[in-house]
């Protein structure tokens, strides 16, 4: 039997009346699904129908969604209640896929991807996968969590769709990282995106930073583990890449301001300019809109915003820079802005 299916849906209800409420820092492990042994799937897209307060007024936060794969945190993934909203011409939000262009919709494209735009996660066959969601604060409403992807069945028709081997190299500035993974169901998961690939990888970056810490007030403020500035060390957001060890891509941003946010810059040190860009709170002006904010009133005055894509993308590679924040004069109290990142990952080493 062979079979390819472009969108299949997999859809996890969290029922606070039948599971309880989830406290801060607490963890729910969806129901899990297992792939046949002759099929494989790479997960596109992750929609996400947030709880909302009883009054109807206020998303609740979760601190992050991520997939798990035989019981393993994928990694790659910080999805929280505003990133992916499920899109519905009722609803606020925009979603962004994991991707741009996932493998198994190369049929649809015409061509197969290159590694930066098919970095979608692969589930090879066999696997067992299932969401992960943890609490921020206290969640004591539903909320569901849609995953799709494309499914194959059959090597025949695997090959069929992607040829006999594919091309995972790439180039980051003038550097070359050549990859070729030959194409079956035994290798589908070390295709970019895949938990089994050689080195260098290509992963999704989806995650989101929070300052940590009051910023300066006019001074630039980075998201950097190292002094403090995060509470998590997935919120990394300002790297010294001297090692070349890893490399970060930006494709899209979102931001939810704080009344006294001005701007937002993607820095390296030793360039020549370092553009601004206005990030004022709503209802001023904001460069990069978020899929949604957690005040719903806020979300029906500006329906389907955001996140934004950039112009270019934008490369850290080799550099020492990363994405900063500044405040209007006025310092931003701990936890005040909130910054979306979509892109990618790549580990060289």
């Amino acid at each position: 039997m062979s079979a390819w299916d472009p969108n299949v849906v997999y859809e996890f209800k969290y029922s606070a009346s039948t599971y309880g409420n989830l406290s801060a820092g607490a963890k729910w492990d969806s129901p899990a699904y297992e792939t046949a042994p002759n099929e494989v799937l790479e997960v596109h897209r992750v929609e996400v129908v947030p709880p909302i307060t009883s009054d109807g007024t206020t998303i609740e936060k979760i601190k992050y969604i991520d997939l798990l794969l035989d019981g393993n945190e994928y990694g790659h993934l910080r999805i929280n209640s505003v990133m992916m909203p499920a899109e519905h011409p009722n609803n606020a939000g925009v979603a962004v896929d994991l991707c741009t262009l996932p493998y198994l919709h190369a049929k649809l494209a015409g061509r197969v991807p290159t590694s930066f735009e098919g970095c979608c996660p692969k589930i090879g066959r066999g696997r067992r996968f299932q969401v992960r969601v943890v609490a921020d604060s206290t969640i004591d409403s539903d909320f569901k969590v849609v995953l799709r992807a494309a499914r194959v069945i059959g090597e025949s028709k695997l090959v069929e769709i992607l040829g006999p081997a594919v091309d995972a190299g790439f180039r980051l500035d003038s550097d070359m990282y050549a990859k070729i993974v030959p194409v079956s169901l035994d290798t589908f998961d070390e295709l970019p995106g895949g938990t089994k690939q050689s080195k260098p990888q290509v992963f999704p970056w989806i995650t989101y930073a929070r300052n940590a810490k009051d910023t300066t007030a006019n001074q630039w403020y980075s998201f950097d583990p190292s002094a403090g500035n995060v509470a998590e060390d997935w919120m990394k957001m300002w790297f010294n890449l001297v090692n070349m060890d890893r490399a970060y891509l930006v494709n899209y941003l979102g931001v939810i301001p704080h009344t006294n946010s001005k701007a937002l810059r993607l820095y390296v040190d030793g360039r020549i300019t370092n553009p601004e860009y206005p990030t004022y709170a709503y209802p001023g002006y904001n460069t990069f809109y978020p899929a949604m904010y957690y005040d719903v009133a806020t979300n029906s005055g500006v329906k389907r915003a955001g996140p934004v894509k950039l112009k270019a993308p934008f490369l850290f590679h080799g550099v020492k820079g990363g994405i900063q924040t500044i405040d209007n004069g006025t310092s931003i109290p701990a936890g005040g802005v909130e910054v979306h990142v979509y892109g990618v990952e790549f580990v060289l080493r």
